[in-house]
């Protein structure tokens, strides 16, 4: 399985604190917790983060503790104030082939996070009631039928797309008039060819917050 982490853009009213990897959390960064965690539960899986705003910083913190991440691929998005998240998923088409994860550089992961999640099952979009997401979701016959703001059943922001999904979906992402495209319209657009997604739900004890 490929894990991509889209930490290119800074989230609304963060601007402010610049890279959103770099932001701390009890005294380490996100970026530190999240490779933690994957690297724990998915050891043998390739992790990309794709970096953009605020590239300077990050570069120099990552120059002072390269070794730490020594599992992480890092590529830089020089247009990330001028499209979207499929654009960025553009950038590494060659991670489009396998089972994928994505998620965002600001995602605040638990050692649950993932604690009941099954790879070998449909693409997935993870749900939690907890979060605080404007993003949610439609089920029917345990199906996502439409991902959209202000709905129930608040997105956790993580999405995994199975190997024959993820074909697809590098060739949305392949063409230009996609570019700027958030993750959740990429996936609205998969469902709206028939393609099954599923709701995976995190347990409520699981919050965004370490």
């Amino acid at each position: 399985m490929n894990i991509i982490i889209l930490g290119d853009k800074y989230q609304k009213r963060m601007k402010s604190r610049g890279c959103v990897g770099l932001i701390k959390l009890q005294n380490k960064n996100i970026l530190h917790h999240q490779y933690k965690i994957l690297t724990n539960k998915f050891a043998l899986s390739k992790i990309v983060y794709i970096y953009g705003f605020d590239n300077k910083r990050l570069l120099s913190y990552l120059e002072k503790n390269n070794q730490a991440y020594s599992q992480l691929e890092f590529v830089h998005n020089n247009r990330y104030d001028q499209y979207n998240n499929a654009y960025s998923l553009s950038l590494v088409k060659e991670y489009l082939d396998d089972d994928l994860l994505i998620m965002f550089g600001d995602k605040i992961l638990t050692a649950n996070t993932f604690s009941k999640f099954d790879s070998s099952k449909f693409s997935q979009i993870f749900i939690d009631h907890n979060s605080q997401s404007k993003l949610g979701c439609i089920i029917h016959n345990n199906k996502v039928e439409n991902i959209c703001y202000d709905l129930d059943n608040n997105l956790s922001e993580i999405y995994f797309i199975s190997r024959d999904q993820a074909q697809d979906l590098k060739k949305i992402v392949s063409n230009p008039s996609f570019y700027n495209y958030f993750v959740f319209e990429l996936l609205n657009k998969m469902i709206d060819s028939n393609q099954t997604i599923v709701p995976h739900f995190i347990n409520k004890k699981t919050s965004n917050a370490i």
